[in-house]
């Protein structure tokens, strides 16, 4: 049987290439994007069987482009993964931090290492692709005044060792990535859901929908408010929700429930609640 393709974004040994290998295992064939679009485009054409696509960070809150990209090319969330992310700065051999003269990285990690970098005001910040891909540019270009915000796998594989070792600015660093298919699947092991939705202008509309989410035994675990593109005091909010699984009936009702009180209801999909990394 051929192997399943997977896109993600950036190159190898980027994030989202470690947590494509996570979920998946080595019986897939990764294939690279360049944009978070390009992964949504690459899968909706069937180029690919699955893609996967960040969707919050722990230090700097949820991608709220990713929720859009999602919702826009009708995408199914079958899947999470979480990743631990550890962030090093990373030159070639022999620099040191006052030679260089600037920093690349995808803007994220920038934004994950704020409180570090702001020590250096000499160095200039580039907001760059993936994290490996600017590791990979050091490598290839012999690059002796710039260095990268990258994760230690990509620092191994091309060669670019790390100069200064996790300058995240907090340890307990994680990122949440969406398990994406042009199909949605149910499992009977399923415990968590992602849908959307927008509410009606009506006074306690949106504690409606949470009271009757909580009465059938549904636990809400996230929810994100979204501005619709071009409709003024308008937004979408897109909700996780979790249950236990002899509660499946319950969660089903209550979605129900949630599409008569909203209009423009989704679910995203329904899948296995991952477990998050330990805090060491």
């Amino acid at each position: 049987m051929e192997n399943k393709k997977v896109a993600y974004f950036g190159t190898v040994g980027s994030f989202h290439y470690l947590a494509a290998q996570k979920y998946f295992g080595s019986d897939v064939e990764l294939v690279e994007c360049f944009s978070f679009m390009d992964c949504c485009e690459t899968l909706k054409s069937k180029q690919v069987d699955k893609a996967v696509l960040a969707i919050e960070n722990s230090l700097v809150g949820s991608i709220l482009p990713n929720y859009n990209l999602v919702n826009d090319y009708d995408l199914k969330i079958i899947g999470e993964q979480y990743l631990k992310i550890g962030l090093n700065l990373v030159a070639q051999e022999g620099v040191k931090i006052e030679d260089l003269e600037f920093i690349h990285s995808h803007p994220m990690a920038l934004n994950q290492s704020s409180v570090f970098l702001h020590k250096y005001p000499h160095i200039k910040l580039v907001e760059r692709g993936d994290t490996a891909s600017c590791v990979k540019n050091i490598r290839d270009k012999n690059l002796l005044n710039t260095g990268a915000i990258a994760n230690e796998f990509a620092s191994e594989l091309y060669n670019v060792p790390i100069l200064v070792p996790n300058i995240q600015n907090k340890k307990y660093n994680f990122t949440r990535f969406m398990i994406l298919s042009n199909e949605s699947v149910h499992t009977s092991d399923s415990n968590k859901a992602s849908i959307c939705f927008r509410l009606h202008h009506d006074v306690g509309s949106l504690s409606d929908v949470l009271n009757s989410i909580t009465k059938n035994k549904i636990n809400l675990s996230k929810i994100q408010s979204i501005p619709v593109y071009g409709e003024v005091d308008e937004y979408k909010f897109y909700v996780d929700v979790e249950w236990a699984k002899e509660h499946y009936d319950s969660f089903k009702a209550g979605m129900e429930d949630v599409k008569n009180m909203t209009h423009d209801f989704a679910i995203l999909g329904e899948y296995i609640k991952a477990i998050r990394p330990d805090v060491n």
